[in-house]
């Protein structure tokens, strides 16, 4: 009997061990489940989220704290009791007799003292606890003031950044979207660096985001609990299923990122977005740092609209907006951005338009015809990578302003340039890009510029991107300026008219 029970318990302790097994693994499924769940909805289950943040949430709330000193500040000091620091009347034989009744008035006398000693301590110590309460009480105030200045601060600066929204301003507008982008959940393991940028003249955000690595991708898609072995075992999730899941995760991430952007626009202040995704990552040939572009695409935000979010397929959707969309993201193969913003020394245009007024700044539209050309002769050869800059003959030039040798391995070669000095508001269109495609093939020239003061409507960049056209718009060409001339310009429209083309001084 006792070794039937010993088998019968040895039997039920194997089916307990067994179904805890299996409950674990279930548990760690569900958990690779939910991962892998959580990144194919990144787009689809935020859908029903209203990225729009007002003004007033930025707003911090003002909290004060009660007025709390510790307790001895807070206590009166107990005073003293007279009786306690008295002796004891003598009583019976001793209060008759003279040496006792002498002793007795001597004690009294010394009471007294030292009562009157211990009053005055006691006032002095409790006036000290007052003064100490009181300290305490200014500190705390001067505290709570400070507080409340900061606050009125940090809403004013807030009402400050509202109105500059309203009017449109760079900053202001840059300032909103990377807040409102920065406060989008992703997965722990995702990075969350987003830089952001806004041209007023194009209604245009340039949005540039990390994207997480190849890691943050579940190798493992379930698990099962193996009773023989004692031991777990996890179900890889294909090569080619994990590769094909990173692409989805990037393609969702950049849509993602363009309908936040058009959504909490309550205004329509955005007219296109342009979002590049990058990765930080080793450049395996090198062993250096490296930030690759994965994804790169501008979208109009009438197409964007035209949208169903909730039935595309983010890949096909990304190709059809004419996206940059790595084919192997998996082994960071990059593309080149639809437009590179230079964002290492750039200051906002606010800053530069504060600065407009001063003597040093020049509007690149004030410039008559001769120092147009002559500060891009300057310019380009302050670019490392041309060489033997020179300019067209006139009336001959095919639409060629400039030509330059460029001197980059592999991809240089003669380059024809074309430079365009337009009002903010006047895009170049895709007639200039055929037209210098035109000029190009019918001469010894490997590649194509376009630079302007201005911008270029979609077509233009699309077609540019088909033909191998490098478009410089004007944000670049300041950009330019600044980092290899070092000068300071904008670029501001005006309805008078420009100065009358100056000839070239002599000699």
């Amino acid at each position: 009997m006792a070794a039937g029970s010993a088998g019968e318990a040895a039997k039920r302790a194997r089916e307990l061990e067994i179904a805890e097994g299996r409950s674990r693994a279930e548990a760690a499924t569900r958990v690779l489940q939910g991962q892998l769940t959580e990144l194919r909805t990144l787009l689809t289950g935020t859908l029903d989220q209203d990225p729009y943040v007002p003004f007033a949430r930025f707003k911090e709330t003002l909290v004060v704290p009660d007025f709390r000193p510790s307790a001895r500040l807070l206590t009166p000091l107990p005073a003293p009791r007279r009786e306690t620091y008295l002796p004891t009347p003598p009583s019976g034989l001793g209060a008759v007799l003279p040496g006792r009744r002498r002793a007795y008035a001597a004690d009294q006398a010394k009471g007294e003292e030292d009562y009157a000693l211990a009053v005055e301590m006691h006032r002095s110590a409790e006036q000290d606890r007052q003064v100490d309460l009181e300290r305490a009480r200014a500190a705390y105030e001067q505290t709570v003031d400070r507080e409340q200045e900061r606050v009125r601060r940090q809403h004013a600066a807030v009402d400050q950044a509202a109105a500059g929204f309203a009017e449109g301003k760079r900053r202001a507008v840059a300032d909103y979207f990377r807040e409102v982008l920065a406060m989008q959940r992703y997965p722990e393991r995702f990075p969350t660096g987003v830089k952001v940028a806004f041209l007023p003249a194009d209604g245009e955000l340039r949005v540039d985001i990390d994207l997480p690595l190849m890691g943050a991708i579940p190798e493992f898609e379930s698990a099962e609990y193996m009773p023989v072995k004692k031991e777990f075992k996890h179900k890889k999730i294909t090569i080619t299923g994990r590769n094909e899941l990173y692409q989805h995760v990037v393609a969702q991430i950049a849509l993602r990122t363009l309908r936040c952007a058009f959504k909490a626009d309550r205004t329509t202040i955005v007219h296109s977005v342009i979002c590049n995704g990058f990765v930080d990552t080793v450049d395996t040939a090198t062993g250096l740092d490296a930030r690759l572009c994965l994804v790169s695409v501008q979208v109009p935000r009438a197409e964007f609209e035209r949208l169903n979010l909730a039935r595309l397929t983010p890949v096909d959707c990304l190709t059809r907006l004419h996206a940059k969309i790595s084919k192997t993201p998996e082994k960071y193969q990059p593309v080149q951005p639809i437009l590179e913003y230079p964002w290492d020394d750039l200051p906002y245009a606010d800053e530069l338009d504060a600065a407009a007024g001063l003597d040093h700044v020049k509007n690149l539209l004030d410039l008559d015809g001769f120092e147009w050309e002559r500060l891009l002769l300057e310019l380009l050869r302050a670019v490392p990578e041309f060489d033997e800059v020179r300019r067209t003959r006139e009336f001959a030039d095919g639409g060629i302003d400039l030509v330059a040798v460029n001197k980059t391995p592999f991809v240089g070669g003669r380059v024809a340039i074309q430079a365009k000095r337009y009002a903010p508001h006047r895009k170049v269109k895709i007639d200039a890009v055929r037209e210098i495609i035109g000029s190009i093939t019918q001469r010894e020239f490997t590649k194509g510029i376009i630079m302007t003061t201005s911008g270029f409507t979609p077509d233009a960049r699309l077609e540019a991107e088909r033909l191998g056209v490098e478009l410089y718009d004007g944000e670049r060409m300041l950009w330019l300026l600044r980092h290899h001339l070092h000068r300071e310009y904008t670029i501001i429209g005006h309805d008078r008219r420009k100065p009358p083309i100056k000839k070239p001084p002599a000699g």
